[in-house]
């Protein structure tokens, strides 16, 4: 929950006929909407691309080929944000954010 209203963060499979023409087929990205608070079933933003893809190398192996960066956990941490995600299958990342 945000003063704005409520982030869902989400996992979504690209496909080549109707998504991102550059990421590939079955790339695993996330996205984040943004619903009213008092009425939730109200969609208000979304994003247009993924904020996280495959970018590393780590990323782009395993059994999607085009790479996998697949949301699992957003955890508040000593005021930083840590957002764990799998990659291609095998192993976990984190990517961090912090305010200042």
């Amino acid at each position: 929950m945000t003063e704005n209203g409520i982030v869902v963060i989400y996992n979504a499979g690209n496909s080549n006929l109707i998504g991102i023409k550059d990421l590939g087929n079955r790339v695993y990205t996330g996205g984040q909407a943004l619903y009213d608070a008092n009425e939730p079933w109200k969609l208000l933003d979304r994003t247009n691309s993924p904020f996280i893809k495959p970018e590393k190398s780590f990323e782009k192996s395993g059994q999607y080929a085009d790479g996998t960066t697949f949301l699992e956990g957003l955890v508040l941490f000593n005021g930083t944000w840590l957002l764990y995600y799998g990659t291609a299958d095998s192993m976990v990342g984190v990517v961090s954010w912090f305010e200042e």
